[in-house]
């Protein structure tokens, strides 16, 4: 994950008397120009829902709100959707509760679980520099009238941590994390080829998501782990099964 968003994460892994290793391959940025930001914010009362796929979306849009002077009575006419529960607590973090929440927490889900209600309807879509367009082609389908406002940059790292890396490269390093499908491509650009020898044997990778998986492997990189519920309480839960059975 983004160094700063490690806390929880490294709290479980301590929990299950596990030592955490840190590993961030992307870094979480500010937009460098606000102002299509503050156009959205200066209309929000015009839209007829919010839509959140990442607690990071939550931060940057609500924090942008609150620093241009305004405040959550701009939402009071907006219903809000949020991809999962840890979006849904970043959302409350603001007192803001989730009207919508899917049963299955990625974007397929949020689609379906949106086209019944957003025809004809306004959608603001709170995103990041770089991601899936799911929503986009499945909402526009239904008749929505969605507006995509990129409200935080995802950006590469260029390089591992030296210390993590050749930990990895030893086979020092039991479970790596992978939470989305952009962290499993960037560590794929990142192992070197000492390090991805490595992979599948003494290092192995859990997944957060099929979806994730699916690019994680597309990437070259084996899954040895895959959580059922896609939070990284779920992918703790794989790594402990696949722990308990080996």
């Amino acid at each position: 994950r983004p160094d700063g968003q490690l806390d929880a994460e490294i709290a479980r892994t301590l929990e299950l008397g596990a030592e955490p290793v840190l590993l961030p391959t992307i870094a979480i940025r500010p937009v460098d120009d606000w102002s299509e930001v503050d156009v959205a914010l200066a209309r929000l009362a015009e839209y007829d829902w919010l839509v959140f796929t990442s607690a990071n979306g939550v931060a940057a849009l609500f924090g942008r709100l609150w620093e241009t002077g305004g405040d959550l009575r701009t939402l009071a006419g907006a219903r809000v959707a949020a991809i999962g529960p840890g979006t849904a607590d970043a959302l409350a973090g603001w007192h803001v509760r989730a009207d919508l929440v899917p049963d299955e927490y990625r974007a397929e889900a949020l689609a379906a679980a949106l086209v019944p209600r957003v025809a004809g309807k306004r959608v603001l879509w709170a995103r990041a520099s770089r991601g899936r367009d799911v929503l986009p082609h499945e909402l526009a389908a239904a008749g929505a009238k969605l507006d995509p406002l990129v409200v935080y940059q995802n950006l590469d790292l260029p390089a591992l941590p030296a210390d993590a890396h050749a930990r990895i490269e030893r086979g020092e390093v039991d479970w790596i994390g992978l939470s989305s499908p952009s962290i499993a491509r960037g560590l794929a650009r990142l192992l070197s080829p000492a390090a991805k020898s490595q992979v599948g044997r003494n290092v192995r990778l859990a997944s957060i998501s099929p979806v994730t998986s699916e690019a994680a492997r597309a990437a070259g990189l084996p899954i040895a782990a895959e959580a059922r519920v896609y939070t990284w309480s779920g992918l703790f839960e794989a790594v402990v099964a696949a722990e308990s059975s080996s």
